[in-house]
């Protein structure tokens, strides 16, 4: 019956938390801000700077 009870208590919060995060996440999908950065979540002065690995990209 512990059992039971704990895997409950586990399923619930997990739920509670993964529509919160989807939730969250979602706004920026539904109400875009006016924030044009190609990068946003980044360094204000890292945000339109574009980062690739050389060696993998040129790998013979």
């Amino acid at each position: 019956m512990f059992e039971k009870v704990a895997a409950g208590i586990v399923v619930v919060s997990f739920s509670a938390l993964g529509c919160y995060v989807t939730y969250s996440a979602g706004k920026s999908l539904f109400a875009p801000t006016e924030n044009l950065a190609q990068f946003p979540y980044c360094h204000p002065d890292l945000e339109n700077t574009i980062y690739y690995n050389y060696m993998a990209a040129h790998l013979e």
